[in-house]
C-alpha cells in the first residue's frame, strides 16, 4: 500500500503540471514558513506579542530542533533507501540518496504544529498543522519519500513536541525564554512569572 500511494501521488503530480508546481513549491519551501513565523513572533519581543505567545513559539523552535536531532539518530540506526531509487517514478525535484525515513520537513513541520496546540495557540497550531499536512503530502507527490516516511515525521514531531510540553522542560523553556528575550535590543525585562 505504502508504494501504491506514493505511485499514485507522484504520478498525479506529474500529469498536471500546475499540482506539481505547487507541490515542488511545498516540498522544498514552505516549511519555511512556520519556522520563520515563531522566529519573527519570539524576536519582536515583549513589545510585539504577549509573553505566553512568545514562551509558545520559543519552545516550537527548541522542539523542531529536537524532532530534526532525532531524525538524525533514526537515520543513523535505520538507512532507508529514497523511493526514486528502486522504483519508476518521476522526480520532480533535485535530491540526494540520503535516508528517506523519517521525513525532516515533516518533522519540523509537525513539532512546531504540535507544542503551538499544546501551548494553547489554536489558530497558529491549526495553521501551522495544515502546512505540515500540505508539506508531507507534497513530499510524496514530488518523488522524494514513501508515506510511511511522512507519518514517521508526524510522530516524530508529536514526540519532540510532548518533550518540550513536560512539565519540567516547559517551566525551565519558559523561563530561558523570557531571560533571553530581556536581552534583545531595546526590550524592557519581562515579568518572571513562568508558565506551568
Amino acid at each position: 500500500m505504502d508504494l501504491s500511494i506514493y505511485h499514485s501521488l507522484n504520478d498525479f503530480a506529474y500529469e498536471h503540471a500546475w499540482l506539481g508546481d505547487l507541490a515542488k513549491f511545498f516540498a522544498q519551501y514552505a516549511v519555511f514558513i512556520p519556522v520563520a513565523v515563531v522566529a519573527v513572533i519570539w524576536l519582536a519581543g515583549p513589545d510585539r506579542f504577549e509573553r505566553a505567545l512568545r514562551q509558545a513559539a520559543f519552545a516550537a523552535g527548541i522542539a523542531t530542533i529536537l524532532a530534526l536531532l532525532i531524525v538524525k539518530i533514526i537515520n543513523e540506526l535505520y538507512d532507508r533507501t529514497r523511493p526514486f531509487v528502486h522504483h519508476a517514478h518521476h522526480l520532480l525535484i533535485a535530491h540526494g540518496k540520503d535516508a528517506s525515513f523519517p521525513s525532516d520537513h515533516t518533522s519540523g513541520a509537525f513539532a512546531i504544529a504540535f507544542t503551538l496546540l499544546l501551548f494553547g495557540r489554536r489558530s497558529l497550531g491549526w495553521a501551522a498543522f495544515i502546512f505540515g499536512v500540505l508539506i508531507g503530502v507534497a513530499r510524496v507527490m514530488v518523488g522524494v519519500h514513501y508515506p510511511t516516511d511522512v507519518l514517521g515525521g508526524v510522530l516524530v514531531g508529536a514526540i519532540a513536541a510532548l518533550i518540550v510540553w513536560a512539565p519540567p522542560v516547559r517551566g525551565r523553556l519558559c523561563r530561558v525564554s523570557d531571560r533571553l528575550s530581556d536581552l534583545l535590543p531595546g526590550r524592557t525585562p519581562s515579568p518572571r512569572a513562568t508558565s506551568s
